[in-house]
């Protein structure tokens, strides 16, 4: 940044920001909220980006985006490039199975971890996600995505030669940031993990930094005054209390720490009496180092996880191994690159930044394909897969047959590509529907249809149940549900299955259950009418453990779960789906729970004989569908009886 619009403040909120993320990270139950430090990095990313544009010019967009772009790869790819292919050749010595931490590694290298996470429907609040070692790199993804749009946006909208006016920059800014917001607030319900992931509803926030730094330029004297009314020490505690203390709603954290991160730009214009906790040495130092010791924590903190018995599965331990990596990282890879001299960007720039990062990979997947040679891990032999590929097309079940209105859409041919009709004219169809429990049923029906000519139907939509009681109702299911409607003949079997506990700790019947149960009873009702039967699934096990990587296949021991723990839960639901299946001649209800998890066994365990039988912590794997196969067999004999 031009030395004339240097800030010593700024690196000191960055100090915040970071210390704010580890701290959330490591000690979430201290800092509940401390991911919001990314909003802060959002922020500061947009101010100082137009800082330092607004006092340089060029000849034309083609060499002002050029210039822009070769700054950001120097400063961003090498310090990402040294992380992640050393964080990857320390997975592939203690990750029992790596792929979706190196898919996400790989991703991340092009800018675009976010779009990774996403479709690999990688929640960033649940548990599992902690051992992916580089979903802290979404927050680079959504600013790489962000440096490609701004350059246009402030070249079009504002120009460099344009010193003097700026109206026309901070409306097309401060438009395109409401918009954001309001598709952020309204996505917070409706489709959390794209308001989260995703650069176009995460722009409000570096975009206030854009018309922060675009108003304090032209009218460095406007506020001048307003630490007298927003006293610095005041702003850093309610920022330091909006981390600890969760506030309203999901969103409310978001817009808060906006605010006070934008009034402390403000007050550090002219009061740098008051932003002494920001400006001093070690603040300073902490935030020069902050790209870093962001890159480095994460890694460290999922190693912990990985090796539960190594020194870094103590968090001290890893945010220490975390800021050495920075201090080394800032001083020796980063601080380098930032002072090699590229005053006329030239192509062989660019493309040697492209090699290196094809390089990187090339070594990593080179590494991997090694591991698997010889042998893999005993966790990855002891896993099953998920799904089946679709008869007679190949095509993989997720995403061919999953719609959740997100990254997996109802398409045109959706409906063809996950119906199978019987393999003899005879023989009924089963109509299977429901959420990510219906779809776990997938070995167990492809397996009755391999055996007895079953016609099988199954697209799953993950969180919505069927019918579908959730808020809102979901139009795919409803669009599909019209096409079995138009397919299905009397003497085919609707299958329903779904989550019918919370994944919380205790455990808890979901409080959909009982409207679904009512809603459950009138289907049967009609059903019954049309001569259609209704197999009801109850609930599988439910585990509490984060990942399977954390069991041990060969000890059943290893992450089960006391059966005692579950039975008052299950009696609860087996007795509401007994009863529903005693007032309807054509309904029959399954308990798998019982053939999974015996009555004469102590426990609940995910694996049997060394392999697992779950995938996580409440979905089975093929094998174990196919275990519970029989079951569903049966009960569609007695209801042909």
């Amino acid at each position: 940044m031009n030395k004339s619009i240097y800030r010593p403040d700024v690196d000191g909120l960055r100090a915040v920001a970071v210390m704010a993320v580890i701290a959330g990270h490591a000690f979430e139950e201290w800092f509940p909220r401390g991911y919001l430090g990314v909003d802060v990095f959002f922020v500061i990313s947009g101010f100082v980006i137009t800082l330092s544009l607004v006092s340089r010019t060029s000849a034309s967009f083609g060499a002002f985006f050029a210039a822009f772009s070769l700054r950001r790869i120097k400063r961003l790819l090498p310090a990402m490039l040294v992380c992640i292919g050393l964080t990857c050749a320390i997975l592939l010595l203690i990750d029992p199975a790596p792929k979706a931490s190196l898919r996400t590694g790989a991703a991340a290298l092009f800018g675009a971890s976010n779009f990774s996470l996403y479709f690999q429907e990688l929640d960033y609040f649940s548990p599992s996600i902690r051992y992916n070692s580089f979903t802290h790199t979404w927050s680079l993804g959504v600013e790489e995505q962000f440096y490609l749009l701004f350059p246009i946006l402030f070249w079009f909208a504002y120009k460099p030669s344009w010193t003097q006016d700026v109206q026309r920059f901070l409306f097309v800014i401060l438009s395109l940031s409401v918009l954001s917001l309001l598709g952020f607030v309204v996505y917070q319900a409706s489709a959390p993990m794209a308001a989260y992931y995703m650069m176009p509803l995460r722009f409000w926030e570096l975009g206030i930094g854009v018309a922060s730094a675009a108003i304090l330029y032209h009218r460095p004297d406007m506020l001048q005054n307003a630490g007298r009314f927003l006293p610095a020490p005041i702003l850093i505690a309610a920022m330091t209390m909006v981390f600890i203390v969760p506030l309203g709603g999901a969103f409310v954290g978001h817009i808060l720490i906006v605010v006070l991160t934008t009034a402390l730009l403000f007050v550090g214009v002219k009061n740098e009496d008051q932003t002494r906790l920001l400006t001093n040495r070690p603040a300073r130092y902490v935030g020069n180092i902050s790209y870093s010791l962001y890159l480095w924590h994460w890694p460290f903190l999922a190693f912990g996880l990985l090796a539960p018995y190594s020194l870094w599965a103590n968090p001290v331990v890893s945010i220490c191994s975390a800021f050495l990596a920075a201090i080394l990282s800032y001083h020796f890879v980063e601080q380098p690159f930032q002072r090699v001299k590229t005053p006329q960007p030239k192509l062989w720039h660019f493309a040697g930044a492209f090699a290196s990062v094809l390089c990187v990979i090339a070594l990593v997947a080179a590494g991997n394909s090694y591991r698997k040679s010889s042998g893999g891990s005993r966790i990855e032999a002891a896993m099953h897969p998920e799904f089946l590929a679709l008869p007679g097309s190949g095509l993989p079940f997720n995403p061919t047959c999953v719609v959740d209105g997100r990254s997996r859409q109802l398409k045109p041919d959706t409906f063809d590509n996950c119906t199978f009709a019987p393999l003899a004219r005879e023989e009924k169809t089963l109509w299977a529907m429901g959420d990510s429990h219906a779809g776990h049923l997938q070995g167990a029906l492809l397996r009755l249809r391999e055996d007895y000519g079953y016609g099988v139907h199954l697209v799953e939509t993950p969180g919505k149940s069927f019918p579908v009681v959730e808020a809102g109702g979901f139009a795919p299911r409803s669009k599909l549900f019209q096409e079995v409607q138009r397919n299905w003949k009397p003497g085919d079997i609707v299958v329903l299955s779904r989550l019918y506990f919370s994944r919380t700790d205790p455990l808890s019947v979901r409080q959909t259950f009982g409207r679904w149960i009512e809603e459950v009873g009138s289907f049967a009702d009609e059903l019954e009418r049309l001569g259609i039967g209704l197999l009801l699934v109850g609930p599988p096990p439910m585990f509490m453990f984060e990942d399977i990587r954390a069991c041990v296949p060969d000890d059943e021991l290893s992450c089960s779960i006391d059966r005692s723990r579950l039975e008052e839960l299950t009696d609860i639901v087996h007795r509401d789906l007994s009863r529903l299946a005693g007032r309807h001649e054509n309904a029959e209800f399954i308990d798998i729970f019982s053939k999974l998890c015996p009555p004469t066994s102590k426990v609940c365990s995910p694996n049997q004989d060394g392999y697992f039988i779950f995938r996580d912590r409440d979905h089975l794997n093929v094998e174990g569908a196919a275990q519970i196969s029989q079951h569903l067999q049966t009960a569609i004999e007695v209801l042909e009886k």
